[in-house]
């Protein structure tokens, strides 16, 4: 049996598929300062601010938030929050709504819209000087699981 010249080169691209789609598969997660569409707009010794925008059907890297948070979302918007290992959580956000959410924890927003998904989040610097979100009673309306 011949084999042409483009199915040799089919047969050889097919590997390098592969390893492509395992390595992005398995991307390691990132700073929130390295993830492209978290930009940061103030940091001091209390907090830094992001403005974030991901844009219609996309969705940010993995990224690890080190520190609990607040974050206002600008204009309405519908978003997965994926956690690595566990089910996407479905989130419908109006304009202006203020969430709090302890840190520690790295994940993936995807934008479900037609529209971006902006947000201002406000990262608490110094949250060993407070007590832990999770060790508290407080109701966290960001659910993470």
């Amino acid at each position: 049996m011949v084999k042409s010249a483009g199915m040799k080169r089919s047969v050889c691209l097919l590997p390098l598929i592969f390893f492509v789609l395992v390595a992005f598969a398995a991307a390691p997660e990132v700073e929130i300062t390295a993830e492209p569409s978290h930009h940061l707009a103030l940091e001091n010794e209390h907090v830094r601010v992001f403005q974030v925008e991901v844009a219609p059907h996309a969705a940010t890297l993995m990224h690890r938030h080190r520190h609990d948070y607040l974050f206002v979302t600008l204009g309405d918007s519908h978003v997965s929050n994926e956690l690595a290992g566990k089910a996407p959580v479905d989130l419908k956000l109006s304009d202006g709504e203020t969430r709090f959410t302890p840190g520690n924890f790295a994940h993936v927003a995807r934008n479900l819209s037609d529209q971006p998904f902006r947000n201002v989040t406000i990262e608490l610097m110094e949250d060993e000087v407070f007590p832990s979100a999770q060790t508290t009673t407080m109701v966290v309306p960001f659910p993470l699981v």
